[in-house]
């Protein structure tokens, strides 16, 4: 069975006004039949995941079904899990919506939660913009939202989030050019990144005027092959948040003294062995297929989707099952 033990680190020190190096965690939105959030269930997977996490992303575009899910519905699982944090970890919140006018109501309404709430932890918005907004005028629309808002932001880029959209798009990504104006924001602090590798190095290139910027790897098996300078943005981490810590911070050096020893590196390697396992399954599906492998595993009472994600088929769900026996979380 799955361990509750946090992991003995560093992770829960943290400074407020920085943005948090290391293991974030986008949470899966657990829910009821209808697209109702499940806050019982939030409360048990936040305990979950916060074991290895270093900070926790709500309403995330993939992981999180923030796409597909009602406002109202992503403001209560953002409103609820706050209430449940109480800035025990940093929390990312996704305001990524279908119209710009949506992002920026979806902020509003939880920022004017978190004022009135007296949050006392560390809040940081996340926007894929390219998804409703393009590459034309958006230093400007962020100038304005940096105005209007007291919560750092962080950038979104993830060409393959492009394909949910109804009508084509002329470009995936945000531009290069367009990211070094944005990044001259000082509430802009980082980026969350998919993409070839070509790209995120001419990414590099256009941040590197910005100190303290940080750069996010948003695809697990690219941070497992070739780790950025400030941490990943793991779904996997949603099941298996030990290993996932253990295997965010050999990449990132933080355990110096335990890569002395031998079998350090063998243990390592192991471990990444398995969660490329997983990895393999829920990258085609995410939500669904984590969602069910949660449920397999006791951590969710149920494997329920939003009514927008496309459900997983008998064959994922017996790979599923199979797979989480390999590993005892059974």
């Amino acid at each position: 069975m799955i361990s509750w033990e946090r992991v003995p680190s560093g992770s829960m020190t943290f400074d407020t006004n920085k943005l948090p190096r290391g293991l974030i965690c986008p949470l899966v939105t657990p829910l009821k039949t209808g697209d109702v959030l499940d806050a019982a269930t939030l409360e048990r997977l936040i305990g979950h995941a916060g074991i290895g996490a270093d900070a926790l992303l709500l309403g995330d575009v993939f992981w999180g079904e923030g796409l597909v899910l009602g406002a109202d519905t992503r403001i209560e699982m953002a409103s609820a899990a706050l209430e449940i944090v109480q800035g025990k970890w940093p929390v990312l919140i996704t305001i990524t919506s279908d119209t710009s006018e949506a992002a920026l109501g979806l902020l509003a309404r939880i920022e004017s939660f978190i004022e009135r709430s007296g949050y006392p932890g560390s809040v940081f918005w996340v926007d894929y913009p390219i998804y409703y907004h393009g590459n034309r005028g958006l230093p400007q629309f962020y100038e304005a939202v940096a105005s209007d808002t007291a919560i750092p932001l962080i950038l979104g880029n993830h060409p393959g989030l492009m394909q949910r959209r109804k009508r084509p798009i002329k470009h995936k990504n945000i531009r290069t050019s367009v990211l070094k104006k944005v990044s001259q924001i000082e509430k802009v602090q980082g980026l969350i990144f998919s993409g070839s590798l070509k790209r995120s190095i001419n990414y590099h290139k256009a941040v590197r005027h910005r100190r303290g910027f940080k750069f996010y790897d948003g695809d697990e098996a690219a941070f497992i092959k070739q780790p950025s300078s400030d941490g990943v943005v793991a779904g996997g981490a949603n099941l298996l948040p030990e290993a996932w810590h253990e295997i965010t911070w050999s990449c990132l050096n933080r355990y110096d003294i335990q890569q002395q020893y031998a079998d350090h590196a063998s243990q390592i390697w192991e471990t990444g062995v398995m969660v490329q396992g997983f990895y393999d399954l829920y990258a085609k599906n995410r939500a669904a297929v984590l969602k069910r492998m949660l449920h397999v595993a006791g951590v969710l009472p149920n494997a329920h989707t939003a009514s927008g994600t496309r459900r997983t088929d008998r064959t994922q769900n017996r790979a599923v099952e199979a797979i989480c026996r390999k590993y005892d979380l059974i």
